[in-house]
């Protein structure tokens, strides 16, 4: 008989006790709640105002017959709250920074609250600590619906929770709310900026202009649309269409005397606007504003001359030439005609304008120059991380600007005076 007759082998499958690591969650939520003791206030008759704490306390929500949640936080609520059957839980993703975006949710969050309260459901809005965010929202939901100002809305609900302190940027955001009657008018040129200042912020981050942001370039103006506007700005070269009169965002001249010149400023991060060539080429490239009395008094003289006959250019040639200083003096009224304030005026040294799609280099640069897209001649520059100074003293952040001996103001009307 062999050495291994008999033998049995038997195989056994120890346990080593090592368990697999958990999945990762696919998303963030609220589960370490330091937020300190449970703390809310009754703003409203069943609108209440309060902290992380009160929102994931099944006990309190159930003692103040709480149905509805606005949560106003980076990450959301506990699953046993979201997943709650008798709560309605609606999540903002916001952070506590002046820079935060909260202006956008207002419409959306006054809805949702105004709905729950029709349906009976009593409504916590809440974020961390229930002082800047939520309150924010708060506020903006009591200034549309008894069409009050910032300063009284605060009040009504700082007398029902006393320590409720937007941070800066969010009282700003709901002055402009106030200022837009309540509403998110995009045509605003206070919104405008406003968007535009947070798209710079993100671009300043990631270097180009992310996805979400892709909402301040707007549409080509020179591209053919079934209703254009009449009003436009064209390259002087080409004559294509590269701006519109509602692409302009106009500022106020920061003081009446002359800027300083580049060599005097010395701000290294911010990049003037003498520094790109403006008003150093010529007697072509002075500033509109120094030119405009020129102009009106031309304008006027040649006007006077034809009417007598005694004007050597009344013909064809003085038509031409009077349609051209009708073109120059026309963007110092029309700048003047958009002034938001009646008395004051504002600056047309420089056209800033919003980003345009035609400028394709907006998308993956922080800065540089812009040209024509039809005859690519340099019409301007473009600044999305650094302020850009206008010879008047402003500064303008990020900025986006046509310098005006390349381009001229257009309308059907006075191109129509011309050549009747």
């Amino acid at each position: 008989m062999s050495m291994n007759e008999g033998i049995a082998v038997v195989t056994k499958v120890v346990s080593t006790g090592v368990r697999r690591a958990p999945e990762p969650a696919t998303m963030l939520t609220r589960e370490d709640l330091d937020a300190g003791p449970v703390s809310l206030d009754e703003i409203e008759p069943g609108l209440w105002l309060g902290n992380a704490s009160a929102a994931a306390d099944v006990g309190t929500l159930e003692k103040h017959a709480i149905r509805s949640i606005l949560s106003v936080d980076s990450v959301p609520l506990p699953v046993h709250i979201t997943d709650h059957p008798n709560l309605r839980v609606r999540h903002i993703q916001a952070a506590d920074v002046p820079r935060e975006d909260l202006i956008r949710h207002f419409e959306d969050s006054n809805r949702f609250i105004a709905d729950s309260l029709a349906e009976g459901r009593h409504v916590l809005v809440h974020c961390y600590f229930g002082v800047s965010r939520s309150a924010t929202i708060m506020i903006a939901y009591i200034m549309q619906k008894y069409r009050l100002g910032y300063e009284a809305a605060f009040q009504r609900v700082k007398a029902k929770r006393r320590f409720v302190m937007p941070n800066p940027g969010f009282v700003n955001q709901l002055k402009l709310y106030a200022r837009m009657a309540y509403r998110i008018d995009r045509t605003n040129e206070r919104y405008k900026l406003f968007r535009l200042r947070l798209a710079g912020d993100n671009v300043r981050k990631a270097k180009r202009l992310p996805t979400e942001c892709m909402d301040v370039v707007k549409p080509d103006p020179g591209v053919t649309q079934e209703s254009p506007e009449p009003y436009v700005y064209r390259c002087r070269k080409c004559r294509r269409v590269v701006a519109s009169r509602s692409n302009l965002l106009l500022h106020k001249p920061k003081s009446a005397t002359v800027a300083q010149s580049p060599a005097k400023v010395g701000r290294e991060p911010e990049a003037t606007l003498e520094e790109e060539g403006v008003c150093q080429d010529g007697p072509e490239n002075r500033p509109p504003q120094e030119a405009d009395g020129e102009n009106a008094v031309e304008v006027a003289g040649a006007l006077n001359s034809m009417a007598t006959g005694t004007s050597s250019n009344a013909g064809a040639g003085g038509m031409n030439e009077l349609a051209e200083k009708v073109r120059r003096s026309s963007i110092s009224s029309e700048h003047s005609n958009r002034s938001s304030e009646k008395d004051t005026p504002t600056c047309n040294k420089i056209f800033f304008i919003e980003p345009l799609a035609w400028m394709t280099d907006i998308y993956r640069n922080t800065q540089g120059r812009l040209y024509c897209p039809k005859c690519t001649v340099k019409l301007g520059s473009f600044n999305w991380v650094m302020a850009t100074k206008c010879p008047c003293g402003a500064e303008i952040f990020p900025a986006f600007y046509l310098v005006p001996s390349k381009t001229e103001y257009s309308t059907v009307v006075q191109n129509v005076q011309v050549t009747v």
